[in-house]
């Protein structure tokens, strides 16, 4: 391996010296990843994973001072791009990646799946490429991200992050002045199906009015789905189930007491949810009570325009590839 190798042009950002020696050769040749290896960011775009545009996702180029390769950023590391964490220019420490192959026309194409970084510097010839010298450097990230969204442990920078994503997956009503347009917040006020509901993104859950017995409504992707068992709540019999969503990636616990066994979505579906309510168990989950009525799910309802199945679930299949 050539001697470790470092742009002249490089800042240390966390007080501590890295080097960036030249790995992905290495990686190719052997599809093994040593952590701790130091990455340039050479280039950074988004890429839409639906028609809509509402999903999207963060790719990046890495260099490793010889060659470059491309990587993808999860929904849950999405927030280090928003707040200029990683940006063009920065140096990453990756501690945890995968490295992924996919066969294509032009033969098999190896790229990487970022699971874990952290930012320990930047390269002020690339900085200066794409943004002015006035803007503020981004602030350090000293830790690791986590495995699961903690929402009191993140930044203001991060939250105003989460709530761009909001506006992105479910954006307001073109038209707010005509009644027929706006969203529809609560079950009982919805009649008709092509009438817009107001949804909630799963990171949102815990940070609802009320912690307990607020009614929403979720698009999200089954991703685990229990059979019926014993409850210890009327009628006594309960099904549980995982949900997610690019919101965060923490499982949002959801438990049916209605007609357990009428709840039957497949794994890997998108489900709209109607009048769920809240709940502060596991951090913030989901319940559908006995007491209410009606029809409450609906799986892959792609006949609703205003509901982006088709993105969802694209999402999920890059997450699932």
């Amino acid at each position: 391996m050539p001697d470790p190798v470092l742009d002249p042009t490089a800042v240390t950002l966390l007080g501590e010296p890295f080097e960036l020696v030249p790995v992905i050769r290495d990686i190719l040749r052997t599809r093994y990843f040593v952590a701790g290896s130091v990455f340039l960011v050479e280039g950074l775009d988004r890429v839409s994973v639906s028609s809509s545009g509402r999903w999207q996702a963060v790719r990046l180029l890495l260099g490793d001072g010889v060659l470059c390769i491309q990587a993808l950023l999860p929904g849950n590391m999405h927030r280090f791009v928003e707040t200029g964490d990683v940006s063009l220019g920065s140096y990453i420490r990756c501690e945890s990646l995968d490295v992924r192959w996919k066969e294509s026309d032009d033969g098999p194409m190896v790229y990487l799946v970022i699971e874990d970084l952290v930012t320990v510097g930047w390269n002020d010839s690339y900085r200066a490429i794409q943004q002015p010298v006035d803007l503020p450097v981004p602030m350090p990230t000293h830790q690791s991200s986590p495995n699961l969204f903690d929402a009191s442990q993140d930044s203001d920078a991060a939250e105003e992050a989460f709530e761009a994503f909001e506006a992105l997956a479910y954006p307001k009503t073109a038209k707010p002045e005509v009644q027929k347009d706006q969203p529809i917040a609560l079950a009982r006020d919805w009649h008709n199906p092509q009438t817009p509901l107001k949804l909630t993104t799963l990171r949102s859950i815990p940070h609802l009015p009320y912690a307990q017995n607020w009614s929403c409504n979720v698009l999200a992707i089954v991703a685990s789905l229990s059979p019926v068992e014993a409850s210890n709540l009327p009628p006594h019999r309960q099904r549980t189930a995982r949900l997610t969503d690019p919101s965060t990636s923490k499982q949002v616990h959801l438990t049916v007491f209605l007609d357990p066994e009428e709840f039957s979505p497949e794994v890997g579906s998108a489900v709209l949810l109607v009048g769920v309510k809240n709940h502060r168990f596991d951090g913030g989950s989901l319940k559908k009570y006995a007491s209410d009525r009606g029809r409450w799910w609906f799986q892959d309802p792609t006949d609703l325009g205003w509901c982006d199945v088709t993105g969802i679930k694209t999402w999920w299949a890059e997450m699932t590839a």
